[in-house]
């Protein structure tokens, strides 16, 4: 059976459509995990604030040409009183 690798706190997480090197460090959930709103799995700090999301492996390792280990993720955006929207991306990790 396949093992997918599970995202963690400091990964790096480039989504799709953000400009190359636009990506950052995942930062741990923040904390809500009560019945009203779920919370996330995970805060993804940008230059002005941070984003709520969730993170789904799809796809197996890659190792990129200097030698870093990566693999696509389905991005869920948590809505805060709104619908989530969701993105493709690469996680680095390892």
């Amino acid at each position: 059976m396949l093992t997918r690798y599970q995202p963690k706190q400091s990964d790096y997480l480039q989504p799709d459509g953000w400009p190359e090197g636009s990506g950052e460090q995942i930062k741990d959930d923040d904390g809500y995990k009560d019945s009203s709103f779920p919370g996330c799995q995970f805060r993804l700090p940008t230059r002005d604030y941070s984003l709520a999301v969730n993170l789904k492996v799809t796809g197996r390792d890659h190792i990129t040409p200097l030698g870093n280990l990566r693999c696509r993720v389905k991005i869920e955006f948590v809505g805060d009183g709104e619908p989530s929207t969701f993105s493709g991306g690469w996680l680095y990790h390892g």
